[in-house]
Formats: structure tokens, sequence, C-alpha cells
């Protein structure tokens, strides 16, 4: 059978590999997922949308209360936000899916960060866009490299994709380069795709969100991370009144509707997301400490501490592919992600998550100093 052009020229992401070559009992270092169970409040409130009946379609574009609730939490950010500038849909990845199929033409150019989220280059490539990296300074915690991305917009420019907090650096973007961004985005004619899932995970700084600049931004965001209900899928994007015309019927080709039952039980736990993630972050703080200390005791290998997200994206001084050298410690039962699969310039890296316990983090990165020592 032949299959498109479009889906034989991506391939699958390089860190689901390294989860295939292990066991069940393996230490997962690897992926980016909260060790913690949803809010009470959250669960219960799920059991009573499923017996209260709400198991039908719902609106496309989300529940309105759920789209009012999102944007109350934004005025953390920035105000003038409305529920008409909110979409509810099935996880980020699919916000961002559904972006890419609405703004880019085939032969259009997308910036996309270089070590960067395994989503943004096939994407832009199934829209038949050409997807053009731009590097982030490690130097200088990971930020966006303004001079290269100023000397890449070419008039077939449709958008730069930005990741704050990043996955899988860890960095965060100062005031100056978001300004500078939004400078750039507003001088040139085109949008700035914000994916914001780790907001709520800095440890140093402070997030500013693109919220601010919706006229040429599109803004991505997920429960997944703040609610630890990943399996849920469930996030939502915001933006101009005019994009949500157009990315909703994306959206609407795409899904039909995000799940009615998870929305409710998401909108009734929304009070509590930030007393949730009080007693939630600071564990990860911990823990993002006690890794980068234990990297740095590796023979060969550095790693400045994150100023968000939930990873650790230490350099290594091995003459060894991170493929290769991330298969050799999931040999050992420790499942960690190569940097290749973020890009060529994720290369000469790897990227550890601290959604584990100290207990995993310990013995696990105890595992990873033995596997170096031995090659």
């Amino acid at each position: 059978m032949m299959f498109s052009n479009r889906i034989t020229s991506v391939n699958p992401s390089g860190v689901r590999e390294i989860f295939e070559l292990v066991g069940g009992d393996a230490i997962n270092l690897g992926l980016g997922e909260p060790d913690y169970e949803p809010p009470k409040v959250a669960k219960e409130a799920l059991k009573s949308a499923l017996d209260m009946g709400m198991n039908k379609y719902g609106p496309t574009i989300g529940l309105s209360s759920l789209r009012e609730s999102v944007s109350n939490y934004l005025e953390r950010y920035c105000e003038g936000i409305t529920s008409s500038n909110v979409v509810i849909t099935s996880g980020a990845t699919e916000a961002l899916l559904v972006i890419s199929q609405s703004l880019y033409d085939i032969g259009d150019e997308v910036l996309i960060p270089e070590p960067g989220f395994v989503l943004y280059h096939p994407h832009a490539v199934l829209a038949g866009a050409k997807p053009i990296t731009y590097g982030l300074s490690e130097e200088g915690g990971f930020e966006p490299d303004m001079d290269e991305i100023q000397e890449k917009i070419t008039s077939r420019t449709k958008a730069i994709v930005v990741n704050s907090p990043s996955n899988p650096t860890g960095g965060v973007i100062s005031r100056e380069t978001f300004n500078s961004l939004a400078e750039i985005a507003s001088d040139n004619g085109i949008y700035i795709i914000s994916d914001e899932v780790y907001d709520n995970y800095i440890y140093e700084g402070e997030h500013f969100s693109f919220c601010e600049h919706l006229d040429n931004a599109i803004v991505v965001n997920s429960f997944s991370k703040s609610m630890a209900t990943t399996g849920w899928r469930i996030g939502y994007l915001v933006t101009n009144e005019e994009a949500i015309k157009q990315i909703s019927k994306m959206h609407y080709y795409t899904m039909a509707c995000p799940p009615t039952p998870i929305q409710y039980a998401v909108n009734i736990a929304m009070p509590y997301m930030m007393e949730f993630l009080e007693e939630v972050v600071p564990v990860f703080d911990n823990r993002r400490k006690k890794m980068v200390s234990m990297i740095n005791e590796i023979p060969g290998f550095k790693c400045d501490l994150p100023k968000g997200s939930i990873f650790a994206f230490p350099s290594y001084d091995m003459d060894i592919p991170s493929m290769q050298l991330a298969k050799a410690i999931a040999s050992q039962g420790v499942i960690c992600s190569p940097g290749i699969a973020f890009g060529a310039r994720g290369e000469g890296h790897l990227r550890f998550s601290y959604a584990a316990s100290e207990e995993d983090i310990e013995k696990g990165l105890m595992i990873v100093k033995d596997v170096v020592e031995t090659l």
C-alpha cells in the first residue's frame, strides 16, 4: 500500500524508541509525566460527570464554563482575555497540530527551536511547511539565539515557535528576550506560536506569556502537567477571535469536540489547581537540585540548574552518539532520552526527567555513572 509522502517523510520519536528497549521494571528518568495523582476533587468530579450523563458531544470549541475558567486563570499574566479567545483541545499536542494545519501553507517556513520538543518539526512537515531551526544559547541558560532568528527570517517565514519553560532544556526566556521576540514578530507580520505547558514549573525567574500579544500570537497550554492528568488529554489554545474562527474549523474536522466529562471535571478542579501546585512544585525543585548535583558527579557530564520545566539536559564530552549512550544506559535498566531526539543540536546531550521519586533519581543516576565509567 502506498502512503503519503507527508507521513513517510517523518520518523517515529527517538524518545519512544528507548522505551521499547526496556521492561516494565526499569527506572524511568525519561518521561515528562508528573508522578502524582490528579487532585482528588478532579477525580471525584469526573466520576460525577459520568453519573450525571455528561457523555454526549459538546461544543467544538469547548464548554463555555471551562473556557471562562481558563480566561480567568490567564489574568495572572495579562488583562483583557475572555472566553472568546479560548479553544479547549484534546491536549496541547492536538492544539499544536491544528494550529500548524490552519496556519501553514506549502512552502512556508517555520522557525523552531533546536534542541526542541519532538512535535514541532513533524507538525511543520505534515502541513507542507519547511522547518527552519534556530539555536539556544547553552551558556545563557538555553535562551533563543536572537541574532540567528533575525538572520533566518525571510519573506516565506510564517511563524516562530517558542517554548518556555523548555522541553528538553529547562530554559526560561527573560523579559528582554520575550520583548525582542514580540517585536520581531510584529515587525515582520508573522505569528508567535508559544508552547507554555510548563508555565507553573518555574524555579528561577518569571514566566512571561504571549497572551500579552494575541494579535499575532497563539498560546498553547495543557492541564497534563498542572493537574497531573496526562492521560486525560485536555488542553487549550488562546489567540485572537479571527484566528479562532479558522483554527476551530480544523479542530472540528480533527476531533469534533473535546471530551465532555473531562472538561467538566477539570473545570470543577481549576479553583484547586494552584493549591495542588503549591504542594507539588517545591518537591520538583528539590528533585531538580538533587538530580543536577548527581549528574555533575558523572565523569564528563556538565549540567547547570534548569530554571524551569521538569527536565535536566546535561552535555557530555564522550565520543559516543547520544542514541547509543541512551541505549547502553537502557540496557542496564534506566530510561533517559537521547539528545539527538530533539534535533541535531541536541547531540552530545541526554535528557533526564525529575518527575520521579528521589529514590529512583538517586538509584538511576548511580547506574548511569557506572555505565559511563565502563565505556
